[in-house]
């Protein structure tokens, strides 16, 4: 399945809610490494530039995300992060998005 119309339509909603707080969007996982299938989530890491709540951002989004899933019939997981912790932290999951992720 094309995933376009889902990316383009949460990068739309993002910037929209973040404004200039919102450093980065990626793309990681097996939709940015090209072996996703049909039952594939799609994961997204936000990056914002300032520290942040995560319950809270995961309020701030979860209706549109569930909405977006419904609409294309597919599972979205998002993972926030900030700009410094993407740039400094040397964990396998970050290295992971670091080598294989795509910003939107």
């Amino acid at each position: 399945m094309i995933i376009k119309p889902i990316l383009s339509q949460l990068y739309d909603y993002l910037k929209s809610t973040y404004h200039n707080n919102l450093k980065q969007v990626i793309l990681f996982g097996s939709e940015a490494r090209g072996d996703a299938t049909l039952e594939s989530d799609i994961d997204i890491l936000i990056v914002l530039e300032t520290p942040f709540n995560y319950y809270q951002e995961v309020q701030k989004i979860g209706e549109f995300i569930s909405n977006l899933c419904l609409e294309y019939d597919r599972l979205i997981s998002c993972c926030f992060t900030t700009e410094e912790q993407l740039k400094n932290e040397n964990n396998a999951f970050y290295r992971n998005i670091k080598k294989e992720g795509i910003k939107l």
